[in-house]
């Protein structure tokens, strides 16, 4: 049976709602908690050392010496005129140019250096057909394995958000997104 337009009209016209429905839905309602607020990512990727976001967006002066300070070309002037890392093209090698670089103290050093964004490896990897390897090998950090079905994982612990293993696949299989920590 072909549902027309007509058909929709007439079903969402003559909808009602049973007591015994309603009374569900409040009890539902009433059991549903509160969706936590998500934690404050940014809505772009921020230079290494970067402030958290709030604070970050009020002490930058958007002056772009980090910008200018970075060799490998991947920090960029963002629209809203914030400094953006783009690792597309080039890992990020955590050399600390950009920090030395700001003067405003919006990015700070780091004990340990973080970029705080982490690879997701999708359905595209052909490791499992065909074995790749390229995200293991190109680790300098060990963070990626290979796991018991032939797909990527991640130590957490150990990544550094580099970039490295997705500048070097070939197969858009690796997303670097935002780290919970």
């Amino acid at each position: 049976m072909s549902k027309s337009e007509r058909y929709y009209q007439e079903y969402l016209s003559h909808r009602h709602v049973s007591r015994r429905g309603l009374f569900r839905a409040v009890v539902s309602a009433a059991r549903q908690v509160a969706p936590e607020t998500p934690p404050a990512y940014p809505a772009i990727p921020l230079p290494p050392g970067a402030l958290p976001v709030a604070e970050f967006n009020a002490q930058c002066t958007q002056c772009h010496l980090c910008i200018d300070a970075c060799p490998m070309g991947i920090l960029e002037r963002h629209e809203s005129g914030l400094p953006l890392l783009n690792i597309q093209y080039a890992s990020c090698d955590g050399c600390g140019r950009c920090i030395d670089a700001c003067d405003v103290g919006a990015l700070l050093p780091q004990a340990r250096f973080d970029t705080s964004l982490r690879p997701v490896f999708n359905s595209s990897c052909i490791n499992p057909v065909r074995r790749c390897n390229q995200c293991v090998d190109s680790c300098t950090a060990q963070a990626c394995t290979i796991g018991e079905n032939w797909l990527p994982e991640l130590d957490n612990e150990r990544c550094t958000g580099c970039g490295e293993c997705l500048v070097q696949c070939n197969y858009d299989a690796v997303t670097l997104v935002p780290s919970a920590f």
